[in-house]
């Protein structure tokens, strides 16, 4: 479901995946070799016990273009990734760049509120939220009513 609203979000097709950002000090635990990989260059084999669990991040080969992240690296994402895993048990978000099919990146956070797919926008410290948000639960019985 998520990929679908990411993709749908971009405007992408619906088969691509998105990439996974995990914290380094558990990517060897979903992936192989699941190793250091902070500009992702490597395709990571998703481990057999994480393919029903990580579903959007996965390319058809069972791999994924991992992002690894470190405390030292990068304190906010880490300390996000580690509030996502204390509510969900998955040490890792998918990821996805800040930009529109064909369009490149958002220059401000005007245009990106100006565009208005998503309901928040973290910039610069601060967390924007949309008034009128999107229902994406809507979208999902819409996609199931196209299926």
């Amino acid at each position: 479901h998520m990929k679908s609203i990411l993709n749908k979000v971009k405007n992408r097709e619906d088969y691509r995946p998105v990439s996974p950002i995990c914290k380094q000090e558990r990517a060897s635990e979903l992936f192989e070799p699941g190793g250091q990989d902070p500009f992702m260059l490597f395709d990571h084999k998703v481990k057999s016990e994480w393919i029903d669990r990580i579903p959007a991040v996965i390319h058809l080969d069972n791999t994924a273009r991992l992002q690894t992240v470190t405390k030292e690296n990068n304190a906010l994402v880490h300390e996000l990734l580690c509030a996502y895993e204390r509510l969900s048990g998955i040490p890792l978000l998918c990821n996805t760049s800040a930009n529109f099919k064909g369009t490149g990146f958002f220059s401000d956070i005007q245009s990106v509120m100006e565009w208005g797919e998503i309901n928040y926008i973290y910039c610069n410290h601060t967390l924007y939220q949309k008034q009128e948000k999107i229902n994406f639960e809507e979208l999902k019985m819409y996609q199931a009513m196209e299926n």
